[in-house]
């Protein structure tokens, strides 16, 4: 039977794996879960659950690398996209209005 602390390094580990597949939409009830199992656990951890604790440890500084990583990228795109709304924008207002060829003359 795995304890509270090997559970909290299960946590982390499924947070990876969300984290790797890009399925953020599902981090929120993993957030809760893990604050939900934090409150149950006591104030102290003893000295078995270090290596548990450890594992949770390096895994999270994964998740957060790979956090960082995803919105840097995420950050850079829309910044792409804004110099190409930009850039549309500053075509669009300098570009003369095609001029109306009329078919018929002032006389009518």
């Amino acid at each position: 039977m795995s304890s509270s602390w090997d559970s909290l390094a299960e946590l982390a580990e499924r947070e990876l794996a969300l984290v790797e597949q890009g399925r953020y939409a599902e981090l929120d009830e993993l957030a809760r879960e893990r604050a939900a199992l934090i409150a149950a656990l006591p104030a102290s951890a003893p000295p078995s659950a270090e290596p548990a604790l450890r594992r949770a440890l390096e895994t999270q500084g994964r998740v957060t690398e790979l956090l960082a990583t995803e919105t840097a990228l995420a950050g850079a795109e829309l910044e792409r996209l804004n110099r190409g709304r930009a850039a549309m924008r500053a075509y669009a207002s300098g570009v003369p209005a095609r001029p109306v060829r009329r078919l018929v003359d002032r006389a009518g």
